[in-house]
């Protein structure tokens, strides 16, 4: 017989008092899941069988250049080979090159038939652009500063570094001792351990 008393409050508590928790169910989980999605440092793209975009986080749509989410036609045209290696292997790994854009691609099923998880990060060898915008957030610098570490990166000289900014080399000079501050390092070596920790990582 199932028992007939309401349950009883923790000790010292009217029940009167007692207020009830928001359920945790489902729906907060997704949320939950979908932010952490949305601001994670690594592009995340699902694509569904006809190799359009269902999902693209925030770093995939600035990565590729794609405010609206849609996927562009260089890696729509590399989906194929990329599904091939998934159904052989189980995931894929690419390294796809699109103008100065270097990019990592991994890849595997989801549990949709033919939906595509990939994973999109700039590779080392990749354009100033995407480089100077990864230095820009992992090292918190103004994206002036951030080309300029990158160039550094590059491993070219003042002069090179004026020449491509179009600048004075002496304004150059000036502007790495202000970044060598703003980065708490002495010298040019160290400078570039930092970056490459960043775009390592």
């Amino acid at each position: 017989m199932l028992n007939a008393f309401p349950p009883l409050s923790p000790p010292g508590v009217d029940r009167a008092t007692v207020v009830p928790r928001a359920p945790e169910g489902p729906a907060a989980t997704m949320d939950l899941l979908l932010s952490v999605l949305e601001s994670a440092e690594v592009g995340v793209v699902v694509a569904d069988a006809s190799a359009r975009a269902m999902y693209m986080n925030a770093s995939a749509r600035s990565m590729l250049d794609s405010p609206l989410g849609v996927m562009p036609p260089w890696l729509t045209v590399a989906l194929p080979g990329l599904r091939a290696q998934v159904e052989r292997h189980g995931h894929a790994l690419e390294r796809l090159v699109h103008g100065e854009l270097t990019v990592r691609v991994r890849a595997r099923s989801l549990a949709r038939p033919g939906t595509l998880l990939i994973e999109l990060a700039i590779a080392q060898g990749s354009g100033s652009r995407q480089i100077a915008e990864q230095l820009a957030r992992g090292l918190g610098l103004q994206i002036t500063d951030a080309r300029l570490l990158a160039l550094l990166w590059r491993g070219l000289s003042n002069d090179e570094i004026a020449q491509t900014l179009g600048v004075r080399t002496g304004t150059i000079k000036s502007r790495l001792f202000r970044l060598y501050q703003k980065l708490g390092v002495k010298k040019r070596p160290a400078a570039v351990l930092r970056a490459q920790e960043v775009l390592a990582s």
